[in-house]
């Protein structure tokens, strides 16, 4: 049970840093703006929130399968969760940064 809640922790700073990097790029840009991604260029919106929020509804996946396991899978969830969440952490922002520099 003790790594299902440091792995709720781990993900609660991920998605901090991922939402805040967000809600800061997002007063950097004005409304209507199309930003250009390493997948193309895309709305203000999708290109700032997408990743978070996928990134969220995917926590909460684990979370739920964190719960249900026992013993080493419950190891195991805990090693998937942790390196989800700073790899996703760090995925978004080098995308925002790839956002930023290409307006």
């Amino acid at each position: 049970m003790l790594l299902s809640y440091l792995g709720d922790a781990l993900w609660v700073v991920a998605l901090a840093i991922m939402f805040g990097a967000s809600r800061q790029a997002w007063s950097r840009t004005q409304p209507g703006e199309r930003l250009k991604l390493p997948i193309g260029e895309v709305g203000r919106g999708l290109a700032l929130w997408a990743l978070p929020g996928s990134a969220f509804a995917f926590s909460l996946w684990l979370a739920m399968q964190a719960r249900e396991q026992e013993g080493d899978l419950a190891v195991i969830v805990f090693g998937v969760r942790a390196t989800a969440a700073s790899l996703l952490a760090l995925l978004h922002l080098r995308w925002l940064n790839a956002a930023l520099r290409g307006r």
